[in-house]
């Protein structure tokens, strides 16, 4: 038994307090008592009850709950929901959260989501959910490989009702059946992930899921021959032949055939004629009569959502038919394939954009993806921190200019708009007649040399924010490919999965820009941030060595005033509007 049990339920049989206390005896059952550790959320609404067990003190076991008039409860494994979460990029960082996950990919691609996640993420998810569309008034319930899922149909008013428990529905129907592997339910019809209706719920229980019969061998047209010809009575004939007409072009078949069955029908030939039309159904060649709108426009919807999935990658960088380098997986900023391919094709690369947005990392990741040694100097302040100098002893000191040059690298100048302008003439001499004089032997240019320079302005001197900074000669400008690297909010989600944080750090940045207040929000910081909030430090501590750091009480207060996009609950909101600066 698993204390997890949930069960969804559309009807009138059974209310929810019948539900909540089986939910309870069945804990009762488990423990011998009624753990107080565990309890029973539940949901109700037109005549559908949502309910499940869970542990009181695990946050992220809160079920059901509503996302966009969908309420679900579910049964995951929360590193395949992980998975899934990464996937499909929804922003969701909390465990808390993770169910949210699955009403969000229902809502995006209706009845077909559990298709979605299997294609897109892995053949191995286990996952079975329940979910109440409330604002189309439909019961979706569907099951993901070797996950738990069973139906029946209650004794009385022969109503559905699913569980991840099969003991429990044994409580209310008279038969519980297993829902197959890669299938789901949604409105009494029984589907493949492929959107083929494999046969209908019928009030009837003997003449419950046809679909289960694989005998059935006729095509469409001797199925519809089968019903006619056993019919005698030529105006009972017209009826079903008329009937048939009529359903195919239907939107709603269900409701014809239980119309035609209750109505037009003896109960002496009600369940043969019932099971012929039902081969018709299962039998039929015009599938697309029987295929939703999203189902036929399915494959296009998985594209689209293809192009903006996030996953951990690996780049193989080749030349024709030859490995060059590649990566490990992992995560990589929204400029990394850009600023490959154009150091690959050996055109000098300057990253422009903000302190801690990542550029560091970014030519690390580079220079692996091309199997290149990495050579880093943090500005040049003079020529010689390039070319190196012949000590008082007579020998050379060498540079990791010099090294990458000679030996072949990646040679990463930080800060180029912190460097001597003069000192910058010497790249500009090597890399436009391919050799370099220095001190001690004059040597060709490696051919596997390559070099990216990073700097926080566009060269044209100092700003507000970065004091100090050079105007870079023109030539220096004119031989690197600029390339403007910003902060990358996708791959901050991906590397500080925290909701709270994320969400004050963002609308921080974005009121300190708006505000015109000289002040860094970088990628690094929110990191820092991230740290400190996963080891539970005070969050006053946090703000005031990691977010707030040199600003005054009135640069606070007017970046609190023009934050947008931030939850009046979030923490860390919370603690800034407290915190009083004295500078």
């Amino acid at each position: 038994m698993d204390p997890k049990v949930f069960i969804g339920y559309k009807g009138s049989e059974f209310n929810q307090s019948e539900i909540e206390n089986e939910l309870k005896k069945y804990n009762k059952d488990y423990y011998g008592n009624y753990d107080s550790d565990y309890t029973i959320k539940t949901y109700a609404n037109n005549n559908v009850i949502l309910s499940k067990t869970v542990r009181c003190t695990y946050p992220d076991d809160r079920e059901p709950r509503c996302y966009n008039d969908i309420y679900t409860v579910n049964e995951y494994n929360d590193a395949d929901m992980q998975r899934i979460i990464r996937a499909f990029n929804f922003g969701i960082t909390d465990t808390d959260k993770n169910h949210m996950a699955i009403n969000a990919i229902y809502v995006n691609n209706s009845t077909n989501f559990l298709k979605k996640i299997k294609d897109i993420v892995s053949e191995d998810i286990a996952l079975s959910t329940v979910l109440y569309d409330e604002a189309n008034d439909k019961l979706i319930a569907g099951r993901l490989n070797n996950a738990n899922l069973f139906y029946g149909l209650t004794f009385k008013n022969n109503e559905l009702m699913l569980s991840n428990n099969k003991n429990i529905l044994k409580k209310f129907c008279t038969k519980v059946y297993t829902l197959g592997k890669n299938k789901y339910i949604c409105n009494n019809n029984i589907y493949n992930l492929n959107g083929d209706n494999m046969g209908n719920i019928f009030n009837n229980e003997d003449e419950a899921f046809i679909q289960n019969n694989q005998s059935n061998s006729n095509t469409f047209f001797n199925a519809l021959n089968a019903v006619l010809n056993q019919i005698s009575n030529d105006t009972f004939k017209a009826k079903v032949e008329a009937f048939i007409n009529n359903y195919l072009n239907q939107d709603s078949p269900k409701q014809k055939i239980e119309e035609f069955i209750d109505n037009e029908l003896d109960n002496e030939v009600k369940k043969e004629v019932l099971t012929l039309i039902k081969k018709i159904i299962k039998e039929m060649d015009e599938k697309k009569q029987v295929k939703t709108a999203l189902n036929e426009t399915f494959d296009q919807v998985l594209k689209e959502y293809q192009e903006n999935v996030t996953l951990p990658v690996c780049h193989i960088v080749k030349l024709n038919d030859t490995v060059l380098g590649q990566t490990n997986g992992g995560y990589y900023h929204a400029k990394f394939e850009q600023i490959l391919t154009q150091t690959q094709l050996d055109e000098p690369i300057m990253l422009i954009g903000p302190a801690g947005s990542g550029k560091n990392v970014a030519v690390s990741q580079v220079a692996q993806a091309l199997g290149l040694k990495m050579y880093y100097t943090n500005n040049a302040s003079n020529e010689f921190k390039l070319t190196g100098f012949i000590d008082a002893g007579g020998n050379y000191r060498d540079t990791e200019f010099y090294k990458a040059f000679k030996n072949g690298g990646l040679f990463f100048l930080d800060e180029i708009d912190n460097s001597d302008p003069s000192a910058l003439i010497v790249i500009n001499s090597a890399l436009a007649n391919g050799y370099m004089a220095f001190p001690h032997e004059t040597i060709d240019r490696h051919p596997n040399f390559r070099i990216v320079a990073a700097a926080n302005t566009w060269g044209r001197g100092s700003d507000l924010q970065y004091v100090g900074r050079q105007a870079l000669d023109g030539a220096t400008l004119d031989r690197f490919d600029n390339i403007f690297f910003d902060y990358d909010r996708k791959l901050e989600s991906l590397l500080y999965p925290k909701d709270d944080v994320l969400e004050f750090m963002w609308a921080f940045r974005d009121s300190v820009f708006s505000s015109n207040i000289p002040h860094i929000v970088s990628t690094r910081g929110i990191g820092k941030v991230y740290k400190k909030d996963i080891n539970n430090l005070p969050v006053e501590d946090i703000l005031t060595s990691n977010v707030v750091k040199n600003l005054n009480q009135d640069d606070i207060n007017m970046i609190i005033g023009n934050m947008k996009n931030v939850s009046t609950s979030n923490k860390y909101f919370d603690g800034i509007k407290k915190l009083r600066i004295n500078r």
